[in-house]
C-alpha cells in the first residue's frame, strides 16, 4: 500500500479539540496550585513554584503542539525510528546517571540544564509513533507483530530496571491497543490473548515483593490502613466529603491540612473531588470525552494508516484498510 502523507492545513484545525485540551490543562494547573498552596509559608501565586512550573510546562507544551502540527507527516514517518532510538538512549542514561526515590532504589529522572526530565514519559510518545510506522503500511501479520514486540521489549525492560512497573504496564497496554486498533486478524489476537494469560502468573511471581504488595493494597487498602493503604483511604474520604459542589478551592480540609499525601500528583483527582465536588468531576470527564471524540474524528478523516494510528487510537474499518480507500478524503492536520 502506498501512503500519501499530506502536509499541514491550518484552516482545518479543530477548535473543539483545542478547547478541550486547554480546558484540561487549565484545570490541572488550578488543582495543582490548590494542592500545593499550603506548602509555602507565604502562599501566593508568585511564591508558588509548583504553579510557576506548571504554567511554564503548559506554554512549552503548546509550543511543542504547534511545532508537531506544522510538521509534515512524511518527516515524522521518516523520523519514527530515530525518535524511538533517542528514547532508548534516554532510558539507558537513567540507569547510569539518573536519580529518584531512595525508598526502593528507584531512579527515573535525569537532569538537563537544571531541569529534571523523565525519559520514560517521552518513550510513551515515541512508542506510538514507531508502532504507527510499523503498522501503518499494511494490516499486521506475523512479521510486523514480531517486529513490534521486539520494539516493545527494549523500553519495557529498561523501564522495569529503574524500576517503574506502572510505566512498563502502560507501554505494554499501548502496544496491545495499537495491535488491536491496527486491524490485526482475530486469530492473531486470540493467540496473543492466550499467551498473555499463560504469562500472567509467571510475570506475577517475577515481580519484586513491594510491587506485588502495592497491587494487593490497591485491591484491599483496609489490609494496611495506617501505612500502605492510608493514602487510598484518605483519598476516598476526600472525594466523598466533597459532595455535589465541593468545599471550594483552597478550602478542602483533607488537602489543605495535608492528611492526603502527594495530593499534587498521584492523588490530584482527590483534590478535585473534595474542592470541586461531583460537578467538578463531571466537568473533567466531559472535557476528556470531548477530547476523545474529536481525536476519533481526526482519525476518521485521516487519509492514510500512519496518520490515523499516530493521531487517534481507533479501529480501522475494512474500507480504510484497502489501498486507496482514503485517497478521496481530505487530509486534516490538528
Amino acid at each position: 500500500m502506498s501512503m500519501r502523507l499530506a502536509g499541514p492545513r491550518w484552516r482545518q484545525g479543530d477548535p473543539i479539540l483545542m478547547i478541550a485540551a486547554l480546558g484540561l490543562t487549565g484545570l490541572g494547573i488550578l488543582l495543582i496550585t490548590s494542592a500545593t498552596w499550603q506548602y509555602f509559608e507565604d502562599p501566593t501565586l508568585a511564591a508558588n513554584t509548583w504553579f510557576i512550573k506548571q504554567v511554564l510546562f503548559a506554554v512549552a507544551g503548546i509550543i511543542a503542539m504547534v511545532v508537531c502540527a506544522a510538521m509534515n507527516p512524511r518527516l515524522l514517518y521518516a523520523l519514527a525510528y530515530p525518535i524511538y532510538g533517542l528514547s532508548l538512549l534516554g532510558l539507558v542514561a537513567v540507569l547510569f546517571v539518573g536519580h529518584g526515590s531512595a525508598d526502593y532504589g528507584a531512579q527515573r529522572w535525569i537532569e538537563f540544564a537544571g531541569i529534571p526530565l523523565q525519559p520514560s514519559e517521552a518513550t510513551k510518545v515515541a512508542m506510538v509513533v514507531v508502532l504507527a510506522r510499523v503498522f501503518g503500511s499494511q494490516t499486521p501479520n506475523l512479521k510486523t507483530l514480531a517486529l513490534s514486540a521486539v520494539l516493545l521489549a527494549a523500553p519495557v525492560s529498561l523501564i522495569y530496571l529503574q524500576p517503574d512497573l506502572g510505566t512498563a504496564l502502560v507501554l505494554t497496554a499501548t502496544w496491545f491497543g495499537m495491535v488491536f486498533l491496527a486491524g490485526t486478524p482475530k486469530r492473531y489476537l486470540l493467540t496473543l490473548g492466550g499467551l498473555a494469560s499463560i504469562a500472567a502468573p509467571i510475570i506475577w511471581l517475577g515481580l519484586k515483593d513491594y510491587m506485588r504488595q502495592r497491587v494487593l493494597i490497591f485491591l484491599n487498602p483496609q489490609a494496611d490502613p495506617l501505612d500502605q493503604g492510608y493514602n487510598i483511604l484518605q483519598a476516598q474520604i476526600s472525594i466523598g466529603s466533597g459532595g455535589m459542589w465541593g468545599k471550594g478551592l483552597l478550602e478542602g480540609t483533607q488537602t489543605q491540612l495535608r492528611y492526603l499525601r502527594v495530593s499534587h500528583s498521584d492523588f490530584i483527582f482527590s483534590v478535585l473531588g473534595e474542592e470541586l465536588g461531583f460537578i467538578g468531576a463531571m466537568i473533567l470527564f466531559a472535557l476528556f470525552l470531548f477530547l476523545l471524540f474529536r481525536i476519533l474524528h481526526a482519525h476518521d478523516i485521516a487519509n492514510d494508516r500512519f496518520s490515523g494510528l499516530r493521531w487517534a487510537p481507533h479501529r480501522y474499518t475494512t474500507n480504510c484498510a484497502r489501498p486507496g480507500a482514503g485517497d478521496a478524503r481530505p487530509a486534516q492536520t490538528l
